[in-house]
């Protein structure tokens, strides 16, 4: 998203004192922000806003690690000899992954080529997204694409198959602004977890529940439309809620998953790109 290095803790600016915030319409905005964003082919920076290629190619790579080391510190990698019967198996087991608001699909590319993920489902909400990703992967066997919201309370489980073993929500959770959204997309998300499998959000999760990101308008057609758009008078909207990580563990607890482990990323105030640690959460297998 086009912001600044946020301060949870303070005001963005002197426009919001005094002033409703009122959560965002998610499609209307993510329908605006990337028609405003992407000009001929998508790009990954363009899922995050106005930032350079080398920023976009920082922010992914430091969340593709903070990934790469919670999986490892479940499973530590195979030596010497038993490195290519390692790769053997992985790819016998047949995983299932469910990439969450996928954009230009990076989390769908990274979950297939680093972990042999066999099957992949991605989720998507934003028209023209969507069309980007089924263009993407129409001759790309084992993976498909679906246009839903997991937020919704009439989102079907189904729609995606058989529950998964692996679901990324990178940058994804903090966008869904209304609290009562924000539980019913965990409950769905738990929904569509296999017992034994591995979720991994990606977002802020700090001390305090806080909402950072604001504009004026959910539907503008360009980045200048977006700067001057009016909005309603006395409100302002929300587009990012990053939630306290005791508001996350107590909520995944309520849904029957289990905060295993929480990624910090390296940050450095040079870089302009939003803040992606990685919480790493397990639905446990019952007791036979």
């Amino acid at each position: 998203m086009r912001v600044a290095k946020e301060n949870p803790g303070k005001a963005r600016s002197p426009d919001l004192e005094d002033k409703e915030q009122v959560a965002h319409e998610e499609k209307t905005f993510f329908d605006s922000f990337y028609s405003a964003s992407v000009r001929g082919q998508a790009e990954d920076r363009n899922t995050i806003g106005a930032i350079t290629q080398p920023e976009s190619r920082y922010h992914y790579n430091v969340v593709e690690n903070a990934i790469i080391r919670a999986m490892l510190r479940r499973q530590p990698p195979a030596r010497d000899g038993m490195i290519e019967a390692a790769r053997m198996l992985q790819e016998r087991n047949y995983d299932r992954c469910l990439d969450i608001g996928s954009g230009t699909g990076h989390w769908i590319d990274f979950m297939r080529e680093t972990f042999l993920v066999s099957e992949l489902v991605g989720i998507e909400i934003a028209d023209a997204m969507v069309k980007f990703l089924t263009d993407k992967y129409a001759d790309e066997p084992g993976i498909g694409i679906v246009q839903v919201n997991i937020a919704d309370d009439d989102f079907d489980p189904g729609c995606i198959g058989e529950p998964v073993d692996y679901i990324t929500a990178i940058g994804v959770m903090f966008h869904i602004v209304d609290d009562a959204r924000w539980r019913v997309a965990v409950r769905n998300i738990g929904r569509c977890l296999k017992p034994g499998g591995v979720l991994f959000i990606g977002g802020d999760f700090g001390p305090e529940t806080a909402n950072v990101q604001f504009h004026k308008d959910d539907s503008f057609k360009n980045w200048r439309e977006f700067e001057r758009g009016e909005g309603k008078e006395g409100q302002i909207r929300v587009n990012k809620r990053v939630r306290a990580l005791h508001a996350w563990i107590d909520l995944l607890q309520s849904v029957g998953l289990s905060c295993v482990d929480l990624v910090r990323t390296e940050r450095d105030p040079i870089i302009m790109t939003p803040e992606n640690d990685v919480l790493v959460v397990w639905k446990p297998v019952p007791e036979s």
